[in-house]
């Protein structure tokens, strides 16, 4: 746990995060920065535009179900702690969904993280309620068991090493607290397709390090740390005739031989640090 010496300036009062480290720099803005100006200028991938898309497609009904799923589970998160809670979404880009996860919770103090300089001075203009700074999210700042919840929207299947992040996720995360993920199914409908055809799989973005099965990600969250108390999926969507007919006879195959994989596109976890 962090003393009150190790506190910054910024990070002192109600409200504010408590951090560990004193940042390298703090923006005009106010913001803190943990990276150093060579780190600021390699990881600012957001410098001239959202390489996501992430805004033009906020209407989108993918988007509008990871906006869902998330504040769905992150409600159960909330009911079961009981309690004013602190939140931190880990790697939020220009904080769309933080600033969701504030509107719907506003009782809670949300912060928010991520390596591009660019994204967070795009999100803390966009919302004087946030607490934002820019770091590696696979070393946050922040101070042990700070967090109530941690927020990993579709971070999982950008970093290298998912097992050392959640190590890190496990320091920041108070006992008892809890993490909510959503990352790509591999063995959703279309790659099953693939895979019984004789292709290799698909990833849904050229930015993705790999995709995991829904089994492989139990089995980090586990051996993390945390026991995980719900996995769901978004909706199938409107695909056509056939895709529909191939989506009922691989559901029934994968309820009957009790599967750990989804067909979804994306699947969304909530789990609780033991």
């Amino acid at each position: 746990m962090c003393s009150d010496t190790e506190q910054t300036a910024r990070g002192s009062s109600e409200g504010k995060p408590r951090y560990r480290t004193t940042p390298a720099t703090e923006h005009a803005e106010g913001f803190p920065i943990f990276l150093s100006p060579q780190e600021v200028a390699a990881l600012d991938e957001y410098r001239d535009s959202d390489p996501y898309s992430v805004e033009e497609g906020l209407a989108t009904p993918f988007h509008q179900r990871r906006v869902v799923s998330t504040l769905a589970l992150v409600g159960k998160a909330l009911q079961s702690l009981g309690r004013p809670s602190r939140i931190l979404d880990l790697g939020c880009g220009r904080g769309h969904i933080t600033r969701e996860i504030q509107k719907a919770y506003p009782e809670t103090h949300i912060s928010g993280l991520d390596c591009s300089v660019s994204a967070i001075e795009y999100a803390d203009r966009h919302s004087n309620r946030i607490c934002y700074a820019v770091a590696d999210a696979r070393t946050p700042p922040y101070c042990d068991g700070y967090f109530d919840v941690v927020v990993c929207n579709n971070l999982w299947e950008h970093v290298p090493d998912p097992a050392a992040m959640l190590a890190e996720i496990v320091r920041i995360t108070a006992t008892g607290g809890f993490l909510v993920v959503s990352t790509p199914s591999r063995y959703r409908l279309r790659n099953l397709a693939r895979v019984l055809t004789g292709r290799p799989v698909a990833f849904m973005s050229d930015k993705h390090i790999t995709e995991y099965s829904v089994g492989q990600v139990l089995e980090q969250l586990r051996y993390g740390g945390f026991d995980v108390v719900e996995v769901t999926s978004s909706p199938i969507g409107t695909y056509g005739l056939k895709l529909r007919l191939a989506w009922l006879v691989f559901s029934a195959g994968v309820a009957l031989f009790r599967s750990h994989h989804r067909l979804e596109s994306t699947v969304f976890y909530l789990a609780r640090r033991v």
